[in-house]
């Protein structure tokens, strides 16, 4: 039913200019999704202004604009203002439901929604014509974009409420039945009751006027359960009915979703019969359990529209009901997780995967924490904790068969879809079954990082430079995380970089170690730095491989050996040139031979480090690499050699292949830099961090105005300048000074000093810049990039320190 010009006038819109269309044929929020012939809204949110978007959304054929401000040139559109358009939206869907006067079943509640109200529509519509809500359009503004579909005929509208807008929508559009859904408390069914509305509730809801469930105090229960691949059977008992169903949906949650609908037929009058064939054709929403089938036979469990707590819970227990060969679980963490301490939680989800499923794969902010809760439950369950859809895809078994069961389920802004989309058998086209699959979605964050200051991580590039250094060394790589992983996070760029072919991770201290074991990875360290003899123990204990180079350390790690009851594997450090640490050529052989007295040291490897390898003059490297080749003649003639040798850092590997011996040990080149100019990075590679903000504030001063602390720099003509929420705690340099930032595409000067948590930016010559555009620090915008080894130039220093000076309070965000 088209929206009529006349009805937005009647809820408070007032036409600017010529009449160019009085109806349109639905709604439209987004530019991208725009249809010929709708009316576009343009909604100020907390990210952005739809009035920006006006240009694109007519450019699409809209034909009706309702905004805040007109703009400039609306073409052959009708533009309609109002203070706010989304009250106007409200009253408008309001008056159209009162008008139409279907009768109106709300659902709300907490999990489960979605499915009871496509079961109850389908119950409903072989009763009457019947409209329902769709999608997720169940807030104070989808639910009246919805309405836009509400037809004369439809004598039943189900409504879907979402929870936290329950008072307002329940005064916008009156329910006379309302279903509730389990997980919310019973201060729902009250509020509802107290407006005179009929309560059908999920059990444990008190306050209902009627129960569904599997208890036998329920008015409506299921009975004789039998759990399927392909859906339930039971039978439905209650109100003097005995009705055996078939349900094509999976688990618990099908069957909570068909006895609302059997409660709200039995309420309006439907027929046992028809209740029973509706229910028998219904089809789960896409996005939430919906069984699909997998290109190896393979059931897949597709929920990952958004997962709740409560959600991945239910979708769990569905997967433990079904009778299968192989239960496998992919869960990215879910939404709405508690903002003060959410690993109490987590530690309940991992339990509850363990014993739901003998195969996990686990991502995201919380999956260490599920992985060990896990591990707790059922130590013979696999695990693999993973930080990106890539790593989910390789992850999974590949012998997938038509005995396995495999669930995704995950909050929305894991994008779980896209793990979903390449198992699925041929003629199972994703934009035909999953969610988020539009275009627009391409482009599409979801999530928040933390603040407005961000880092992102290309994990996918650091797996990729990875792979092209470990086939163009040709030897096994050890990949370097010192300083958190430069800066990108250690644990997640050690999953990447093991997943793509790396054999050895390599860290400064005992403490990066330990962090790397207590996020669940087994794979060998070395500590490259100095460990004191009173942390030997610990280190066996850890099983971490030490850099050794004197006898005290030897005597305190054989001894801990002893009495942890197995060796310390070591890795003896030369210092052919550097003048570190290290022991000295001569000094190597007499030391590795005092080790043979010591039963508890098993010396693994031996190796050294070049100071001068990215440096445009060869000789010093080749110097140190003949001390090196020296050092490792005379071993092997005296039957010392260790069994691995290395010696190449990131220049070495790039450009020195005699370096290579049995590994290499790339740092710098991993997180897609290059160590200097004489030592190009490989074809293909490239960084994997970028840094970004947005404006918090743009004024305007007049000439001579100062500007920051000390008033160092004074505007010398009118000046437009924006202040961005990130400083030199966060680590922009202060002194000397980051230099430029982008705005709009182009660089834009950063003026006065820098402070703790802001800097001031010169927009004078940028046109447009208002609070909120985006701010590039380190990266590309547009046509313009700013690299990590300009901005080391800028600051006397070298790209590693610009790198692993961005400090931990900026939240790291990676992409899925």
């Amino acid at each position: 039913m088209d929206i009529q010009l006349a009805e937005l006038i009647e809820a408070g819109g007032t036409v600017i200019g010529p009449i160019h269309a009085d109806t349109f044929t639905d709604w439209s929020y987004d530019s991208r999704l725009t249809v010929a012939g709708e009316c576009f809204i343009a909604l100020r949110t907390t990210r952005a202004d739809g009035h920006d978007y006006i240009p694109a959304a007519l450019a699409a054929g809209a034909r009706g604009i309702l905004c805040t401000r007109p703009p400039h040139d609306a073409g052959t559109a009708t533009v309609v203002v109002c203070p706010d358009p989304q009250a106007l939206l409200l009253r408008w869907a309001s008056n159209r439901l009162q008008r139409l006067q279907p009768t109106v079943i709300a659902v709300t509640g907490g999990i489960g929604k979605t499915l009871a109200r496509r079961a109850i529509a389908a119950v409903l519509a072989t009763h009457a014509p019947t409209f329902q809500s769709r999608r997720n359009f169940n807030s104070l503004l989808g639910l009246p974009i919805a309405l836009a579909r509400l037809e004369r005929d439809h004598q039943y509208a189900v409504l879907e409420f979402a929870g936290e807008h329950l008072p307002p929508l329940a005064a916008a559009f009156p329910p006379r039945l309302a279903v509730v859904t389990a997980g919310t408390d019973d201060a729902t069914a009250r509020f509802l009751a107290r407006q005179g509305v009929t309560v059908i509730a999920a059990e444990g809801v008190s306050s209902a006027h009627l129960t569904f469930g599997t208890g036998s105090g329920c008015a409506i229960r299921a009975t004789a359960i039998s759990y399927r691949r392909d859906g339930v059977d039971c039978v439905v008992i209650g109100q003097g009915l005995e009705l055996p169903i078939t349900i094509p949906l999976p688990g618990p949650p099908g069957v909570a979703a068909a006895l609302a609908a059997v409660a709200v037929g039995l309420h309006y009058g439907v027929r046992p019969a028809a209740i029973r064939q509706a229910l028998a054709g219904l089809d789960a929403p896409a996005g939430r359990l919906r069984p699909l089938p997998g290109a190896n036979g393979e059931l897949i469990l597709d929920d990952s529209f958004n997962a709740t707590p409560e959600a991945m819970r239910a979708a769990l227990q569905t997967l433990a009901a079904i009778p299968t060969g192989r239960r496998i679980a992919v869960l990215g963490t879910p939404t709405e997780l508690p903002a003060v301490d959410a690993t109490p939680l987590l530690t309940e989800l991992g339990m509850q995967a363990a014993r739901s499923a003998e195969y996990l794969v686990l991502k995201g902010m919380g999956a260490a924490t599920m992985a060990q809760a896990a591990r707790l439950a059922n130590p013979t369950v696999t695990i693999h904790v993973v930080d990106t859809n890539e790593a989910i895809r390789a992850a999974l078994p590949p012998s997938r068969n038509d005995q396995d069961v495999v669930l995704v389920s995950g909050g929305a802004g894991e994008r779980l879809e896209q793990v979903v989309a390449p198992l699925l058998a041929p003629g199972w086209p994703p934009e035909q079954y999953l969610v988020r699959q539009e275009p627009a979605w391409r482009s599409v964050r979801i999530g928040d990082p933390g603040r407005p200051t961000w880092v992102h991580l290309d994990l996918t590039a650091i797996a990729d430079n990875v792979r092209a250094l470990r086939n163009h060394a040709g030897v096994p790589l050890m990949v370097v995380l010192k300083g958190d992983g430069y800066g990108h996070g250690a644990a997640r760029v050690a999953r990447a970089a093991l997943q793509a072919g790396a054999e050895m991770l390599a860290v400064a201290t005992l403490g990066e170690g330990r962090a790397l074991r207590a996020q669940g990875i087994a794979a060998p360290i070395l500590v490259l730095g100095y460990t004191p003899p009173w942390q030997a123990a610990e280190a066996i204990r850890l099983d971490l491989m030490l850099t050794l180079f004197d006898d005290d350390t030897a005597q305190a790690l054989h001894a801990a050996a002893l009495e942890c009851g197995r060796p310390a594997r070591v890795h003896v450090k030369v210092d052919t040139g550097m003048a570190r640490l290290g022991l000295s050529p001569a000094e190597v052989a007499p030391f590795l031979s005092r080790l043979r007295e010591l039963p508890g040291i098993e010396p693994v490897a031996l190796y050294t480090h070049f100071a001068r390898a990215d440096e445009a003059d060869p000789t010093p490297t080749e110097q140190q690499l003949a001390r090196f080749q020296a050092v490792l003649a005379d071993l092997t003639a005296a039957g010392l050699r260790p069994p691995c040798v290395h010696a190449a850092n990131s220049a070495a590997t790039l450009r020195f292949p005699a370096t290579h011996f049995d590994m290499v040990r790339p740092g710098l080149a991993c997180y897609g830099l290059a160590p200097g100019a004489a030592a190009p990075l490989l074809p293909g590679m490239r960084p994997a961090l970028s840094f970004y903000t947005e404006v918090a504030q743009v004024k305007d001063h007049p000439a001579g105005t100062p500007i920051s602390y000390g008033g160092t720099f004074v505007t010398a003509r009118p000046s437009r300048i924006a202040t961005i929420p990130v400083g030199y705690a966060d680590g922009l340099r202060r002194s000397p000074p980051w230099r430029e930032v982008l705005i709009r595409g182009q660089r834009a000067p950063i003026v006065g000093r820098i402070c703790m948590d802001y800097a001031m930016v010169d927009v004078t010559d940028i046109p447009g810049v208002r609070r909120g555009d985006a701010v590039t620090i380190i990266g590309r915008q547009g046509d313009a990039v700013i690299g990590v080894d300009e901005i080391a130039g800028w600051l006397g220093t070298i790209s590693y320190e610009v790198l692993t000076g961005i400090l931990p309070r900026v939240p790291r965000e990676i992409g899925p």
